[in-house]
């Protein structure tokens, strides 16, 4: 254990140069036994996206602290999307712990250049109180987008406030030839989330001219088919690559998504499936564990004490892996509710056009909107 006593290693008064990057702001940084934690805010100015990277790091006295866990910041190719500028994110980064913080450090990353901050300087004669994680974070939940590959086909896919939605757009041609957007959701949450077809809209966009594309409904679809689509194939395969990004989690919920990452895990340290990433005790978990109204979510103070107890026994890992949901429904997507831990996937049918330059989506669910788009190239790679 360390000489200091955690409840006054904790600052907000921090000296640093953010001229460059202005609305990139340090709140305070916290120092517990294992682990030193800095909470961060940013403003939307000019890019309606951010990410950071695994690369960022804490240089003392000439040593590397790398990056553990991050808190509500999507990381390198997976980004935040701001809906305006004005916009603000509160996020987290934990990285492995500075021998004295009362040294000059510096942050730095190679990929995120506003993620560098040469001199750091922490005035440690003034504590304040820890800073509450999950209360900082889940203020403003990150709205994750992330685009990943399904047997050549690119997958768009968002996790905003314990729920994952993602589509691969196909191209069908068994009875005529149609666009066929394949909808996967994931429910985290702990209450209800309705998939509502006629919350779905479709456009084509033909040299900067946007026309309405027609998404027919089940019974027009029934009209045009001889016989239903057994679709298993691909939602088996859709599923599975789904399952393999959400490994990139340590935790999903309702205030936000949490990233563990290669270093964390090679340590034993962090979060995963919404369970801890490593061997602690069902009793050591369930005292950094709180239910709130609509998820599972980690106590800002508890998580990294309870996060030491898992570095110790490797061995008796036993993660809940996040892609153990039950299935509702693999066909024409109609009106269904998905319960929590639950996961849903449909396809719909739109008429084919050659001429567009590119093919637009809007998903309105859980009182949010969700944007999706297929510009030529990605249309390109379809045919």
């Amino acid at each position: 254990m360390s000489s200091y006593s955690p409840a006054k290693a904790q600052y907000n008064k921090i000296d640093y140069d953010n001229s460059n990057y202005p609305e990139l702001v340090i709140e305070q940084i916290d120092q517990y036994d294992y682990s030193t934690v800095i909470h961060f805010s940013y403003t939307s100015i000019t890019s309606l996206e951010l990410n950071g990277s695994e690369d960022i790091q804490l240089i003392s006295n000439g040593k590397s602290k790398k990056l553990l866990n991050s808190y509500n910041l999507p990381l390198d190719e997976k980004k935040h999307l701001f809906n305006d500028s004005g916009e603000k994110l509160n996020f987290s980064l934990e990285f492995e712990k500075i021998d004295n913080i009362k040294d000059v450090f510096s942050i730095e990353s190679a990929t995120i250049k506003k993620f560098n901050f040469p001199h750091l300087k922490v005035d440690s004669s003034q504590s304040t109180e820890f800073l509450n994680v999950d209360s900082f974070i889940s203020k403003t939940p990150s709205r994750e987008f992330y685009i990943f590959y399904n047997e050549g086909s690119p997958v768009l896919r968002y996790a905003y406030k314990g729920m994952i939605i993602a589509i691969k757009l196909a191209i069908e041609e068994n009875y005529g030839k149609f666009f066929q957007p394949q909808i996967f959701v994931q429910n985290y949450n702990k209450k209800d989330i309705l998939v509502d077809p006629s919350k779905i809209y479709a456009q084509y966009e033909v040299k900067s001219k946007f026309f309405t594309a027609p998404i027919f409904d089940y019974k027009k679809y029934l009209s045009m088919v001889k016989k239903i689509q057994k679709s298993e194939m691909f939602w088996n395969g859709l599923s599975e690559g789904l399952a393999t990004v959400a490994a990139g989690y340590s935790f999903i919920s309702s205030n936000s998504n949490t990233y563990v990452t290669a270093n964390g895990r090679s340590l034993n340290y962090g979060f995963f499936g919404n369970n801890m990433y490593a061997g602690a005790s069902t009793s050591s978990i369930s005292g950094s564990v709180n239910t709130k109204s609509n998820s599972t979510v980690f106590n800002g103070g508890n998580a990294y004490i309870a996060a030491q107890y898992a570095r110790q026994n490797l061995e008796s890992l036993k993660a809940k892996q996040v892609d153990r949901l039950t299935s509702i429904q693999n066909g024409y997507i109609k009106m269904n509710t998905i319960f929590p831990n639950s996961e849903y996937s449909g396809y719909c049918n739109i008429p084919f056009r050659l001429d567009i330059n590119s093919f637009l989506m809007k998903v309105e669910m859980n009182g949010s909107d969700f944007f999706f788009e297929w510009d030529n190239d990605k249309l390109n790679s379809m045919l």
